[in-house]
């Protein structure tokens, strides 16, 4: 039962969020009268990340897809529900940026919580520097630690897309471009890691005059340091992305090789991603 549960969840999380969305509605009005409601919930909770299931009822897939569409903010494993609630209900982004600095005691918490918890060896590295980084958070030391983060994603990010050509797909994100077609064939689940990463990399070009963002941009980040860039809240902004990854790099470790902790080789990863 256990192998034939992990199977069905896999299956479920291929489905993209508002396929989701019109399926869970669809069953509930033809048959809903014959099913208890906790049931239908209990479906619907199965496809949100732990993290959101405690505010299942109040939220949907639809809020949470058209949330990770326009922000470099994830919602997967973090934040906790209660943040993740007010993140979703800000109007705009100086909103949610409030909210980034609001709970930055908890967000660091939250991101802690999960990285503590990844104990794979093929890991180790991303872990151990996401923690030294956020040690440095905590006494203060939020560029040093932003700097340390950023660095630490696009190393995960190499490794989930080897191919430097794949790669531009989540690492080149052009202004007011719409989601590509290929986030679009993404799991609930993938989709909500890596469409706030594809945010988080808008274009920016320093020498075409671009005016450095006051919100998190990898790119400012790296090729236009200043303190308009490297804040309190960018920090935990990409805490926050490279903590969701993490997440989900365990999580597909886990599904794809639950006997062989010591070399993990996922050819299905979107870059036929191997990591040892």
């Amino acid at each position: 039962m256990a192998t034939i549960n992990a199977d069905l969840q896999k299956r479920l999380n291929s489905l993209v969020s508002p396929v989701v969305e019109s399926m869970l509605s669809q069953l509930q009005t033809s048959i809903g009268s014959f099913i208890d409601p906790k049931v239908i919930q209990g479906l619907k909770q199965s496809f949100l990340p732990s993290n959101l299931r405690d505010i299942g009822d109040a939220i949907s897939f639809r809020e949470v897809h058209d949330f990770i569409e326009q922000e470099g903010i994830p919602l997967y494993l973090v934040p906790r529900g209660r943040t993740a609630a007010r993140l979703l209900r800000a109007k705009d982004r100086s909103a949610r940026r409030r909210v980034l600095g609001d709970c930055f005691d908890t967000l660091m918490d939250d991101c802690e919580a999960v990285l503590t918890n990844v104990a794979h060896p093929a890991l180790r590295e991303e872990v151990t520097f996401a923690l030294d980084g956020l040690g440095a958070m905590r006494r203060g030391h939020t560029r040093s630690a932003q700097a340390m983060f950023t660095v630490t994603l696009d190393t995960l990010i190499s490794r989930f897309y080897p191919d430097r050509n794949k790669r531009k797909a989540v690492t080149n994100r052009e202004k007011d471009a719409d989601v590509p077609e290929s986030f679009n064939a993404m799991g609930v689940h993938e989709a909500m890691v890596w469409l706030p990463i594809w945010n988080a990399h808008e274009q920016f070009w320093k020498d075409k005059g671009d005016e450095i963002p006051r919100h998190y941009s990898r790119h400012a980040s790296v090729h236009g340091v200043s303190s308009r860039q490297f804040s309190k809240r960018n920090c935990v902004q990409v805490l926050m992305l490279v903590t969701s990854l993490i997440g989900y790099a365990k999580q597909v470790i886990w599904l794809t090789s639950p006997g062989r902790p010591d070399v993990v080789r996922i050819a299905a990863w979107p870059g036929g991603a191997e990591f040892v």
